[in-house]
């Protein structure tokens, strides 16, 4: 599944119907079709969308969800298998990390110029004036939106043919197709619905599974993707109390060689903070305490001095610093 995802290049980056080589087609100037396929990439890598799409290759059929956000400094996306196991595939531009909570395994990938549906890259356009005649088409309704038909015909027998559907709107590919030089569709990928629009957020485009994964097993590209995410955290609490979510993190120096690691927890209304410090202040006691209305934990973590303390019930805190975990 891991490589079918990032193998979605140009075999994917073509959409038809089942009207293929119309009358009313247009042949496109090499100069016309480069730049009309380099609209639809520039759709695919900055518009703000959602979307389920199908995947069709022989008899086997998929299908996703994406979230893609595009429109901030970074191009963020996630795509959620929803048939068979569960899958969830994260980019931050051209890094992935791959989550399979099945088996409590985190994967990466970096500098991954491939993008999946409805994306297309320069790479892909680099070649398409040499080997394809590029052709534009019908108009057609696919997933409530109309769509431009444009077809890549190949000039020799060394590839397919491809056909793309694209947004008339705001230029985004909708479906792809490729065939056969016997006219057999061989991959078919399209959505079902989309939606595009500034309602997409940052937060969207991130794993349900981006906490629990704190504690699964992960190779090195993985840890240092996100150990190099949300302030450079190292920390995280795997099992946090209903309702109590990571509102700050921060981390700074004290004294020449010590650190403090600084976490606040809140349910919207209690407040609970966690420190976890490179060296033990004085009268360091491990367990549970109390000053005033504060309750307060104490434990020791790979040679890190944690205190947790709030004005919330003492096995509150004790969840919190229990569950603590380094990544």
């Amino acid at each position: 599944m891991w490589k079918f995802f990032l193998g979605l290049t140009l075999a994917f980056f073509t959409a038809g119907s089942s009207i293929h080589a119309q009358a009313k087609s247009v042949r496109l100037s090499q100069h016309d079709a480069l730049t009309a396929l380099q609209q639809v990439a520039y759709a695919g890598q900055t518009l703000n969308f959602t979307g389920v799409f199908v995947i069709q290759k022989g008899d086997h059929f998929e299908t996703c969800r994406i979230t893609h956000y595009g429109s901030g400094p970074k191009e963020l996306e996630k795509i959620v298998r929803l048939d068979g196991e569960p899958l969830e595939i994260t980019r931050v531009d051209d890094n992935i990390l791959v989550y399979v909570p099945d088996d409590k395994y985190l994967r990466s990938k970096a500098g991954v110029q491939e993008r999946s549906f409805p994306s297309l890259t320069s790479n892909q356009l680099s070649t398409v004036g040499e080997n394809y005649d590029v052709y534009v088409g019908d108009l057609d309704r696919i997933a409530g939106r109309f769509a431009t038909h444009i077809t890549l015909v190949p000039r020799d027998k060394l590839r397919y043919r491809h056909e793309l559907w694209v947004d008339q709107k705001t230029g985004l590919q909708i479906k792809a197709q490729m065939y056969s030089e016997r006219n057999e569709l061989v991959e078919q990928i399209m959505f079902t619905e989309v939606t595009i629009g500034n309602h997409v957020t940052e937060v969207m485009t991130r794993s349900v599974y981006e906490e629990a994964a704190l504690t699964w097993r992960m190779d090195r590209g993985a840890r240092k993707q996100l150990g190099g995410s949300s302030s450079n955290k190292l920390w995280s609490v795997s099992k946090p109390p209903s309702g109590f979510k990571q509102v700050m993190n921060s981390k700074k120096r004290i004294g020449q060689k010590g650190s403090r690691v600084h976490l606040v927890f809140s349910d919207g209304f209690a407040a609970i903070s966690v420190f976890i410090d490179s060296r033990s202040a004085s009268g360091f006691n491990a367990g549970l305490g109390k000053e005033g209305s504060l309750n307060i934990y104490r434990r020791v973590v790979d040679d890190q001095f944690v205190t947790v303390l709030g004005e919330v019930p003492a096995n509150t805190v004790k969840q919190i610093g229990d569950s603590l975990v380094r990544y």
